[in-house]
C-alpha cells in the first residue's frame, strides 16, 4: 500500500463480459499479481444495467460466482466506493444489456521494491507521473529519422 515514502501510481480498468464468461483465468492471474505484491488491489466493482431502465446496479462481487471457479469470498469487502454514481452510470452506458462489467481500480505497486531501496540511500520521491499512449506515440514517431 501507498506510504508516505512511496506511492505507486493508482490506475483502473475496466472490462465489460457477455453474461456467462469465464473470468477464472482472469482473477486468478489478478490474485497472483496481488499476492506477488505487483499491485495493489483498491476497489473491485461488478456494474450492470437495467434493461427496461437503463439504470446503472452495482452488484456485488458474489454475483461473479457464476462465472468463476475461484473463491470469490477473498475479495469480499473490497468495493471501496472510491467511484462515484456518475463512473458507475458513465461505465454502464458503455456495456449491453446482456453484458456486464468488471472494474479494477488499483495501485501500481512494481517499483516499491526499488523505491524502497532508494529511499534507504536517501532518496526522496519528489514527482511521479503519467504519460498518455497517444503522447507516447508522438514522441516516438517524432523522434524516429525520416
Amino acid at each position: 500500500m501507498a506510504t508516505e515514502l512511496f506511492s505507486g501510481p493508482v490506475d483502473y480498468v475496466v472490462f465489460a463480459f457477455d453474461r456467462g464468461a469465464d473470468l477464472n483465468d482472469g482473477l486468478q492471474t489478478l490474485l497472483q499479481q496481488v499476492e506477488d505484491g505487483t499491485i495493489e488491489v483498491l476497489d473491485m466493482e461488478l456494474i450492470t444495467r437495467d434493461p427496461a431502465t437503463g439504470t446503472a446496479t452495482r452488484e456485488a462481487l458474489s454475483g461473479l460466482a457464476a462465472f468463476s471457479a475461484v473463491d470469490l469470498e477473498i475479495f469480499e469487502g473490497i468495493e471501496s466506493g472510491i467511484l462515484d454514481e456518475e463512473d458507475i452510470a458513465t461505465i454502464a452506458a458503455e456495456i449491453h444489456d446482456d453484458q456486464f462489467a468488471l472494474v479494477v481500480v488499483y495501485e501500481d505497486r512494481s517499483l516499491a521494491a526499488t523505491a524502497a531501496a532508494w529511499t534507504r540511500a536517501g532518496g526522496t520521491e519528489i514527482l511521479t507521473g503519467g504519460i498518455a499512449v497517444a503522447d507516447l506515440e508522438l514522441a516516438v514517431t517524432e523522434g524516429q529519422p525520416s
